[in-house]
């Protein structure tokens, strides 16, 4: 049986000032998954996956919903901590 990771929020920045960061690989390896053009006023979450030295950015816009990042970690054989879901549903519900 595969371990199951947890994914904790860390952030969520501006592209711009997570290319800034350490956490600049993962929104630039997020953007080409994703097809996306990278915008420095996007919105991105950055989640830390435990048990690994791993970290997932995930773009975050007014359509986007839990259940879509939730699939995507769990295609990563990870699953969103209960504060992180919280903390991400009251920040997606606030962009609308």
């Amino acid at each position: 049986m595969e371990r199951t990771f947890i994914a904790t929020l860390t952030g969520i920045v501006s592209v711009k000032e997570g290319l800034d960061s350490d956490m600049a690989d993962y929104i630039v390896v997020r953007s080409k998954l994703d097809n996306r053009l990278l915008k420095d006023d996007d919105t991105v979450a950055i989640f830390n996956i435990s048990g690994t030295t791993s970290y997932q950015a995930f773009f975050i816009d007014k359509d986007t919903t839990i259940e879509q990042i939730k699939s995507k970690l769990e295609e990563l054989n990870s699953l969103m901590n209960h504060d992180s879901e919280e903390m991400l549903k009251e920040y997606i519900k606030n962009m609308k």
